[in-house]
Parts: structure tokens; C-alpha cells; sequence
């Protein structure tokens, strides 16, 4: 098969994920209405609104150099003579500035084709992001009052297992420390934090190192930073069509890869402000926690809402506008077309 027919067939796939609900056709034949000959439409789409029947006739250029003003000017004579409501041209190669001016008024849509699948014209495409990263430094407290003695071991963070009054097992204060962190429960925003809650119950039991449980009374202080990071975040599965007369992406769905925690600690760059960017991203945030001594452990990062359709489970995130045009609207499941 010639690359102009894999073209055309490339741009009826993603026409037909854009809109479901119409008929789009490959390769049509319509009459001429001025020419009275037969007229090759290499995708044509068809939707019934009310009485009328509404067309759209969309054809693809396979160029090694962008289309000139000349074939679009041959392309709304075709639009004319079909009686199309709306005529769009796709080239991957793109379109010069007089074809841009000349489609402007016109009111002729300049595609090109944006797809991650394999193919002659795989798009390799990733989005601008900035991570949230917050960090905490973590002391935590433990005091006994009970007229019993009471022994700590070099371990006893990991090791020393809480009980509530009626006997059930609470976890170790790291342990239950670290959980509610990574649930929320301690504050994210940037500043110290003492006196903050280990475990939900009233009663905390202990052994006191001599076979007793004793009531003791546990708490965290922790200090909160925030760094930011800077990235690519690539997209693993997307189609749809770049808008060249506006710079939009018109897309209903997309995939992102798997945002990796550690490449965004050793390759993002650090920034000190978003408006510092030259351009809007995708807002996130992640956590990570360590101890006093300086020991980094439970870090967690991951992306919720809109934007990927994987979600490991530990930290938060809130999305933002993103830098690559409309795709920030798209989701990962079918929906109506966003447009720019």
C-alpha cells in the first residue's frame, strides 16, 4: 500500500475516535455539483443533525515540504463543488504562511497528524510538568508517667510494637508515623509541626522492656520542605490532530508513561518558582519522609485527577493548565473532542 493511502487511513482512524457518533467514510465518491463528474474525498465524515445531514470532507497531503497556498486554494474548490459544510486539510509536513493566511479566510481547517502508534508518522511526544516534592524530617517522642521502669531499645522505633486498651495491636510508632503521612494526616505545606499524633487512640500500651505494658504517651515533630522539579513527562498512547493554525491538540484520550519518583529526584531540574517557566505544566506533588538523623525512607510520588491512567498510591497531586494545549482537558477514557 502507497504512504498517501496509509496517510488517509491513519487520518480516518483518529477522525472516527474524535467522533464516534458519525459516519466517516474512506476513499469517497461524491457528485460534483458545478463539475458533474464523480469527486474522490479521501475521508469524508457525515453526521445527522436534526433533518440535515452535515459533511465534512478532510483530505491528506503525504508532502516532503509543506502545502503552498495553490493546493489549498484547489482544495476549497473541491469543498465547493461537493457541498460540504466544512473542508480540513492534514499534512504531516505542514503548511506555508500564505496556505495558513489563505485557509484563515477560507475557514479551511490545517491538521497534522499527532499518533504514538507505529507507523511512518509516530509522533513522539511528552508533556511539560512540575513536581510539588515535599520532604519532612521527622523526630519523634515518647514519655512514660506509670511508677514502673521502663527500658528503650537502640531500635525501639521499628521495633516496639503500640497496643490500645483492649489489646489490639496499633503498630510501631515509624511505622504508624510514616502510614499517616503518607495518608495526609500531617500537614504538606512548607514549616514546623510539633506535638502531632502517632496513633488514633487514647490509650497506648508499650512493653517497658521488663514484660509490662505501660502507658505511654508518643508524638512526632517534623519539619516540612518543598522543593520543585522540572520535566518531561512522556505519553505513551495518544491520537489525534495538531491544530496548525492555532498550535492546539484536539485529542479525546490520552496515556502517560509511569512518572518514576527517583528519575525525578536525580534528572529534573530544580526550580525555585513556576512563573519562572517560559510556559504553564502539569502540577503535581509527592512526599517523601526521613528521619532526624538524615536517613531518606517511604518516598512516595504519584499523579491523580486527569491526567495518568496509573495510579501507585501514596502522595497527591492537583493538575494545572498544561504547556502542550489542550490535551491537560483529555482524560484516560473516551469523551468529546477538546479543542484549544
Amino acid at each position: 500500500m502507497a504512504d498517501f493511502e496509509d496517510l488517509e487511513i491513519l487520518v480516518a482512524k483518529i477522525q472516527r475516535q474524535l467522533a464516534p457518533g458519525a459516519k466517516v467514510s474512506h476513499n469517497a465518491k461524491i457528485m460534483g455539483r458545478h463539475t458533474e463528474v464523480m469527486r474522490q474525498i479521501d475521508v469524508l465524515v457525515e453526521q445527522n443533525v436534526g433533518q440535515y445531514t452535515m459533511s465534512v470532507v478532510i483530505d491528506s497531503k503525504d508532502y516532503k515540504v509543506p502545502v503552498d497556498v495553490k493546493g489549498v486554494e484547489e482544495f476549497h474548490g473541491l469543498v465547493d463543488d461537493v457541498g460540504a459544510q466544512k473542508g480540513v486539510m492534514v499534512c504531516p509536513a505542514g503548511f506555508t504562511p500564505a496556505a495558513k493566511k489563505r485557509a484563515l479566510g477560507l475557514q479551511i481547517e490545517l491538521y497534522s497528524p499527532v499518533d504514538t502508534d507505529p507507523h511512518k508518522w509516530t509522533a513522539k511526544v511528552s508533556i511539560p510538568v512540575v513536581c510539588h516534592y515535599r520532604s519532612a524530617a521527622i523526630a519523634f517522642g515518647i514519655s512514660c508517667s506509670a511508677p514502673y521502669p521502663f527500658t528503650l531499645q537502640a531500635d525501639f522505633l521499628s521495633k516496639l510494637t503500640a497496643y490500645d486498651a483492649n489489646g489490639t495491636e496499633l503498630g510501631t510508632i515509624f511505622g504508624a508515623a510514616i502510614k499517616r503521612w503518607n495518608k495526609g494526616d500531617y500537614p504538606m505545606e512548607p514549616g514546623e509541626y510539633d506535638d502531632l499524633p502517632i496513633f488514633d487512640s487514647e490509650v497506648v500500651l508499650v512493653d517497658n522492656g521488663h514484660g509490662r505494658r505501660v502507658p505511654v504517651k508518643a508524638w512526632a515533630t517534623a519539619h516540612v520542605s518543598k522543593q520543585l522539579y522540572y520535566g518531561d513527562l512522556s505519553i505513551e498512547q495518544k491520537s489525534g490532530f495538531k491544530n496548525k493554525l492555532s498550535g492546539g491538540v484536539i485529542t479525546n484520550a490520552f496515556t502517560t508513561g509511569i512518572l518514576d519518583h527517583e528519575v525525578v529526584l536525580k534528572e529534573w531540574e530544580k526550580i525555585d518558582a513556576v512563573e519562572s517557566l517560559p510556559h504553564s505544566a502539569v502540577h503535581g506533588s509527592g512526599r517523601a519522609v526521613r528521619m532526624a538523623r538524615g536517613c531518606r525512607c517511604a518516598r512516595r510520588i504519584w499523579f491523580y485527577g486527569t491526567l495518568a491512567t496509573a495510579r501507585p498510591t501514596a502522595s497527591s497531586c492537583d493538575l494545572a493548565a498544561s504547556a502542550v494545549d489542550a490535551i491537560a482537558d483529555a482524560q484516560p477514557f473516551r469523551r468529546s473532542p477538546q479543542r484549544a
